[in-house]
């Protein structure tokens, strides 16, 4: 019994005799699928675009219509009333008046912007609504310096009235569940150490509901948009906006009939390379758009008003750079953005301005010369 024993321990490998080599496992890291052996250049088909203004045959009017529609499904923008807005607190900045205000979206929501009223105004009943990146108002509204260049600031010493907002996922609403103790909806969260810190959970959640952040925001700047012409009687306003908030910048006039002007920095080509070649972030994410449309349809439902796409010159991607701003798709796309403007009777209300030398930042001399320009 003992001698069967032996042989049966031996038969299985858990046993050998002095001298004699174990037998090799069945299962090591040599028996692993190697990157060598498998296909890795995946890439998503070209998009439809079924709605793209190139496809379409017939007056303009009648493509901006079937193509706002569209847009206004994907993004889920309804119609909203400005909540109940209150001043925190203010103060007098390099000739400015500073509002710190807070408007109350429903029980569960309040959302931020600081009003900056010039000494002495330019122009009665017009405003410019200022939309930063990824980051935070502050920067814009002159409290530090970064690549938004103070630009809020710089509009309002220039004479204009300038709101700027405190964007969903940033500042001091990065996180939208912060008040729910064990709850969480983040988006941009820099102080984050670890992985598990940083998971656009606002951006996931959203989408599971069928929304998405930039609709959402859309719908606050309209609340915004609205509360200015109820309190300070604006009749036009003007938008520039930076990286994402260039993103909103084309994309928020669409739904505005307010909107006289339009700066968008930092953002435009096709949104095909952002994630995949520029590894950004995901605010700018719209379920299914390439189905139906790419930026330059979008930035074209705002013809015939004025609009600029600005980049630096040397806001170009690389291994150091992830803004996916100033790709190889933007010449295409502002190509196809002004035939849509031509279509409209406008080709030369839409510019795309390059600053050489400059990266990924605003441009505060082309901007106050734009807004400018009659």
């Amino acid at each position: 019994m003992k001698r069967l024993l032996v042989l049966s321990l031996l038969v299985l490998g858990a046993l050998h005799l002095p001298g004699q080599e174990p037998a090799k496992p069945d299962l090591d890291a040599a028996f692993l699928i190697k990157p060598s052996e498998v296909k890795r250049s995946f890439v998503q088909p070209d998009s439809e675009r079924r709605l793209a203004f190139g496809k379409h045959q017939g007056e303009f009017a009648a493509w901006r219509s079937r193509a706002k529609e569209k847009l206004t499904e994907l993004l889920q923008v309804g119609t909203v009333k400005p909540g109940t807005v209150k001043e925190l607190r203010k103060t007098t900045y390099q000739g400015v008046v500073i509002q710190a205000l807070v408007m109350e979206i429903d029980a569960n929501l309040s959302i931020p912007a600081y009003l900056l009223v010039p000494e002495k105004p330019s122009e009665a009943g017009s405003a410019v609504i200022a939309l930063h990146g990824h980051g935070e108002v502050e920067p814009c509204i002159g409290l530090r310096d970064d690549y938004h260049r103070q630009f809020a600031l710089k509009l309002a010493q220039g004479g204009h009235l300038v709101l700027c907002p405190e964007l969903r996922g940033f500042g001091v609403l990065t996180d939208l569940a912060a008040d729910r103790e064990g709850f969480r909806l983040d988006y941009w969260n820099q102080q984050a150490k670890r992985v598990n810190d940083r998971q656009f959970t606002l951006v996931t959640d959203g989408f599971l509901h069928g929304k998405t952040l930039i609709g959402e925001t859309v719908e606050d700047l309209l609340r915004w948009e609205e509360w200015l012409a109820q309190q300070h009687r604006v009749k036009t306003v003007h938008t520039a906006g930076l990286s994402y908030g260039g993103d909103l910048a084309l994309i928020y006039p669409v739904f505005s009939n307010r909107v006289e002007r339009i700066f968008a920095s930092g953002t435009f080509g096709s949104f095909t390379p952002i994630f995949a070649r520029c590894y950004n972030a995901p605010a700018h994410c719209i379920p299914g758009v390439l189905r139906w449309l790419d930026r330059a349809d979008i930035a074209g439902l705002n013809a015939p008003r004025p609009l600029v796409v600005h980049f630096g010159e040397l806001d170009r991607p690389d291994k150091n750079n992830y803004s996916a701003s100033y790709n190889e798709t933007v010449p295409v796309a502002f190509q196809e953005l002004q035939k849509i403007y031509e279509a409209a009777g406008a080709r030369d209300r839409v510019r795309l301005i390059v600053s050489p030398g400059k990266r990924h930042e605003m441009d505060n001399e082309e901007l106050s010369a734009f807004l400018q320009r009659k």
